[in-house]
């Protein structure tokens, strides 16, 4: 994670530009005039949070993998669903930020401001960015067709298996279309992905040769398969291999999600002052991951593939995507 801007009109470009101009746009001046329920609770400065907690001392619950201790939720949706006030510090998408500032749900924070999803950034603060993308050993994919083709591992996230379903029919990531939506449904019913909580783990477990997952954006940064122990050499902007293991990351012509993802702390976090503390001083854990490994070599164009923003879906599709994914998961269980 970046350090938070001191110049109030450059904090709007805290960690991915690109990122939030595309999010902006997909989001439009509809959502914008959404109008949040004020928080009950005091707003906190990052000027009295001199003195870091561990992770450990915290309830943190993330949508991301991290390198530290928390209660990891593949599924955004799921984690909505939780009783949120047993959690300390939240790490989120920010399509699911917007449901939560729309439910009144957050504790205000001194965030970045310029983002459209939280234009005040009264109660987001921003973590990084992320794609989903394929990883591979072997024969590289050429397509999403790989994923129906190949025995593939896929994450356990309806917005990236039902996105990527869309996609691979030149239907938009985002569609709410009752019809496309019904359509894609019926092609993951029957593919009856193989859904996992991690799908890097079980494909560095030798289950599989490729894999749907999420990592960080920036520079395609191959850090976070660290564990696989990998050094980049990319052969293409769009695809970058580890050497000697053959892992490599693909992003498919169709396209792919982009994630911004964001701190934020619920209204009845027990332990508030504690996790603001704790992402003001940026932990070992959040600088690491934002780092490049030494000698690694930039394999993500983002001008190259098509990125789309995950963003805020309407109810009439939540509903429909929601009775997908619980057929969906009746048949892969």
């Amino acid at each position: 994670m970046k350090p938070r801007p001191t110049d109030p009109q450059s904090s709007a470009l805290g960690i991915s530009r690109r990122a939030f101009l595309q999010l902006s746009a997909a989001l439009g001046a509809a959502l914008l005039q959404q109008t949040a329920r004020p928080s009950t609770a005091p707003r906190r400065g990052f000027a009295h949070a001199q003195c870091a907690p561990t992770a450990g001392s915290l309830s943190i619950a993330s949508t991301f993998p991290l390198p530290f201790p928390h209660r990891y939720f593949p599924d955004a949706e799921r984690l909505l669903d939780h009783c949120l006030d047993a959690f300390d510090l939240l790490l989120v998408p920010a399509y699911a930020a917007v449901n939560l500032i729309r439910r009144g749900a957050l504790q205000i924070l001194p965030g970045v401001p310029g983002r459209p999803h939280d234009p005040d950034g009264a109660y987001t603060f921003p973590y990084l960015t992320a794609l989903s993308a394929l990883i591979y050993r072997g024969t590289p994919p050429s397509s999403l067709d790989d994923l129906w083709a190949r025995d593939a591992l896929w994450p356990d996230s309806p917005r990236l298996v039902i996105g990527a379903a869309l996609l691979r029919r030149g239907y938009p990531l985002n569609d709410s279309h009752p019809g496309h939506l019904a359509q894609v449904g019926e092609d993951l019913l029957r593919l009856r992905p193989r859904l996992v909580p991690d799908p890097l783990a079980d494909l560095r477990s030798g289950r599989a040769s490729l894999a749907m997952a999420v990592i960080p954006a920036s520079g395609m940064d191959m850090n976070f398969l660290r564990r696989a122990r990998p050094s980049t050499s990319p052969r293409s902007a769009q695809d970058a291999t580890a050497e000697g293991l053959g892992v490599g990351i693909f992003i498919p012509p169709e396209g792919a999600a982009l994630i911004e993802y964001d701190w934020v702390i619920p209204l009845g976090a027990r332990n508030a002052e504690a996790a603001l503390a704790f992402v003001a001083n940026a932990q070992y854990g959040i600088r690491n991951i934002a780092k490049h490994p030494r000698g690694t070599q930039y394999a993500f164009d983002a001008s190259a593939p098509k990125l789309i923003p995950l963003t805020p879906l309407p109810a009439a599709a939540l509903a429909q995507r929601a009775s997908i994914w619980k057929r969906l998961k009746e048949t892969t269980t």
